[in-house]
């Protein structure tokens, strides 16, 4: 069953209205723990550990014909995706009806990059990646364990859906929004992610135009050109080896003027469930 926008939104706002603030990772990891000692219907694995020893924990939830996957926390500072992961564990331990009726298995990974996490994951501060430290998504032929642990899991599962939950929020600048995927989507389903998040008072980057997607939107591939990424280092990256399963998207969300936590944590859930609804549904 296919679901009108306007429903999508309705929803993403009911699933982040309990949001105040962003957490910070330990808080994130503490809390979804916490779910899945409560609730027998989580499934918690560990799957594996970061280069620091600390465990990365995955849940899953749902038996449904097409796998889901989400992590959060994979850069320093990008946090959105860890409370956004919260939100939807939480809501479908309470048996939300909408989540529930999606054949779908959900799989989270609340925090895959604990070790660069400032603070040492206690409070949140603006932070800018160290040049110097390879990062968790591009280091496919030299990996870090927390790569490893990601691609490892990745397989079992085999996600027909990658949501790579990546923001600007870590750099405390207000940015507009842009997205990301590793192949076009339908530009319906472009326009509606468009039409979502202009609905939440987001501004689209112009500097990201696509041919058939439109404003905002750009390949992975192509958009690494504009970071002076090589094709060979996009082969190297934990996106191009997920795509062997199937779709891998992000977005590019930042702290901006009169967009509370909630709205940006309603935006990254709203941006999922609606590729969820055209690709997977």
């Amino acid at each position: 069953m296919q679901y009108k926008l306007q429903t999508i939104i309705k929803i993403s706002k009911v699933l982040s209205s309990e949001v105040n603030k962003i957490l910070p990772p330990v808080d994130v990891i503490r809390e979804c723990a916490l779910l899945a000692q409560t609730n027998k219907n989580i499934r918690e694995i560990n799957i594996g550990h970061t280069e620091k020893g600390h465990p990365i924990k995955a849940y899953e939830f749902g038996n449904g014909k097409s796998p889901v996957l989400f992590y959060g926390f994979p850069d320093p500072g990008e946090a959105i995706g860890g409370t956004t992961i919260l939100s939807l564990l939480r809501a479908l331990s309470e048996g939300n009806k909408f989540l529930s009726s999606l054949d779908i298995t959900w799989h989270f990974i609340p925090c895959l990059n604990f070790d660069d996490q400032p603070n040492e994951g206690k409070i949140l501060s603006n932070v800018f990646r160290d040049p110097n430290i390879r990062e968790v998504d591009w280091c496919v032929s030299n990996p870090r364990s927390e790569t490893t642990a990601l691609l490892n899991y990745a397989k079992t599962i085999s996600p027909l859906l990658t949501l790579t939950l990546h923001d600007e929020y870590h750099s405390g600048a207000s940015m507009p929004v842009y997205v990301i995927p590793t192949r076009e989507i339908q530009p319906d389903t472009a326009e509606q992610i468009r039409a979502c998040l202009k609905s939440f008072g987001f501004k689209f980057n112009s500097k990201y135009h696509h041919k058939t997607m439109g404003e905002g939107f750009e390949t992975l591939a192509n958009i690494i050109v504009t970071w002076g990424v090589d094709k060979e280092d996009y082969n190297n990256s934990t996106f191009k080896q997920l795509t062997k399963y199937g779709l891998v998207a992000g977005s590019e969300l930042s702290q901006q003027e009169g967009i509370t936590p909630s709205v940006l944590v309603a935006a990254q859930i709203a941006i999922s469930l609606i590729l969820i609804n055209s690709v997977l549904i």
